[in-house]
């Protein structure tokens, strides 16, 4: 598959706009939730960051012709899937409300790609969904558009994929459509936490 320099460099930004994004999310799922639940979502957070910057990082250095290491840009699937279904599991506590709870154990993982890749969008659709119901609820309005503009491109990325052949224009159009989401992601959990912040506060 072709790949430009541009192409490989752009591939940083969702993943650091989600960096940012899980930052604030793992702050508000403390404030709400307390410790226990907070480590989950740093730990889920932690593993969706390692696969895209690895994968990232993959494309990097193969567009320089340096290395092609492909377990670098394979094992995004092993991480992004375990990572969102434990962000699905500690967002759907917050929607509980605030209540001590203890994380529940990651789900182990069996398989390859496909079933991964199912449980890494069913995962993050969910996820995405309930912060989406969550803002809406605590009269967020644009959170809760920003979440929706989120899971839009995560499902236009999906459409694009299943699709035609990856040419460099399809991949420069999935890498936009990624980075306004992740952004989007990564502002709208801003929002959400400075939500949550000004009620403990009052």
């Amino acid at each position: 598959m072709e790949y430009t320099l541009g192409l490989a460099l752009i591939d940083y930004i969702p993943n650091i706009a989600f960096l940012i994004g899980s930052f604030f999310l793992v702050r508000t799922v403390m404030l709400v939730r307390g410790k226990p639940c907070s480590r989950m979502c740093m730990a889920g957070s932690f593993l969706v960051f390692s696969g895209g910057i690895l994968k990232a990082t993959w494309k990097l250095i193969y567009t320089l012709g340096i290395a092609d290491i492909q377990w670098m840009s394979q094992i995004q699937f092993v991480l992004l899937a375990p990572g969102f279904l434990a962000l699905l599991v500690t967002v759907i506590l917050l929607a509980r409300g605030r209540r001590k709870a203890a994380a529940p154990p990651i789900m182990a993982i069996a398989g390859w790609k496909i079933p991964l890749l199912a449980v890494m969008t069913l995962s993050s659709l969910g996820a995405q969904g309930i912060l989406t119901f969550i803002s809406f609820k605590r009269k967020a309005p644009l959170a809760a558009s920003l979440f929706i503009v989120a899971v839009l491109c995560m499902l236009g990325m999906s459409g694009m994929a299943s699709g035609s052949e990856q040419t460099v224009a399809a991949q420069w159009i999935e890498e936009i459509m990624n980075s306004i989401g992740q952004i989007s992601f990564g502002v709208a959990c801003w929002l959400l936490y400075r939500n949550y912040a000004a009620e403990m506060t009052s």
